[in-house]
């Protein structure tokens, strides 16, 4: 499941769920199929602006944990915050 209630591919969404969820709910960051993490679920706008449209950007950190050898420039990605596409 992803962390979204509309999407274009062929996948399971939080809109799926069992769950009658008030009107203008959206998720606070995201996360994909293959991930684990906190989601926070809410219907403020102002806290989603307060976190992703301020002026100054929260930080962000990520803990990953990995079950093969991983080369170095996959490394450098994870590093320098770039794109990253999971592979089993």
């Amino acid at each position: 499941m992803v962390s979204q209630f509309i999407s274009s591919d062929e996948t399971a969404l939080l809109g799926d769920l069992d769950f009658d969820f008030p009107e203008g709910t959206h998720a606070i960051g995201r996360l994909d199929s293959n991930s684990e993490g906190l989601l926070i679920l809410t219907t403020n706008k102002k806290i989603t602006r307060l976190l992703f449209q301020d002026t100054k950007p929260h930080i962000r950190i990520y803990f990953v944990m990995v079950k093969n050898i991983v080369s170095e420039e996959s490394l450098q990605k994870l590093r320098n915050g770039g794109k990253y596409s999971y592979q089993e």
